[in-house]
């Protein structure tokens, strides 16, 4: 896979992270760990990987999401659409809550990578279930 495809699977977890008009270490954590064990992401290493975040971050505020996540999803595989919402619903779940503008950010993105809505329902009660927090 090349770059510019990695960086597609990445960009539906970095809009869901800017979602809130924040970026939280939480959710930076998260990423971070998630895309260690990727094998998607393992040859680039940490820093690139990283550096790769960053470079989403500023397409994101030069081009806007809608542009972002449209280009990920011509871009990418059906298969490979299901793996990038998978790390955007990861991300939103980071703090063990999901936030309204982060629901509103993952319906959105599903709608546009055209996700079945059993891939949807499948995801969404999964990673819930993988992320709730201590408190639940």
């Amino acid at each position: 896979m090349t770059l510019s495809g990695i960086r597609v699977v990445l960009a539906p977890a970095v809009l869901t992270m800017a979602a809130d008009g924040r970026i939280d270490e939480a959710e930076v954590v998260q990423l971070t760990n998630m895309l260690a064990f990727s094998p998607i992401f393992l040859p680039l290493g940490g820093k690139a990987t990283g550096d790769m975040i960053k470079a989403v971050l500023k397409d994101l505020q030069k081009s806007g999401p809608d542009k972002v996540i449209t280009e990920s999803a011509q871009t990418l595989s059906p298969a490979l659409r299901e793996t990038a919402f998978c790390f955007a619903m990861r991300v939103a779940m980071a703090d063990g809550v999901l936030e309204e503008s982060e629901k509103n950010v993952l319906s959105g993105t599903a709608s546009r990578m055209q996700l079945s809505q059993e891939s949807f329902d499948s995801i969404i009660q999964v990673v819930t279930m993988m992320q709730r927090s201590a408190a639940a």
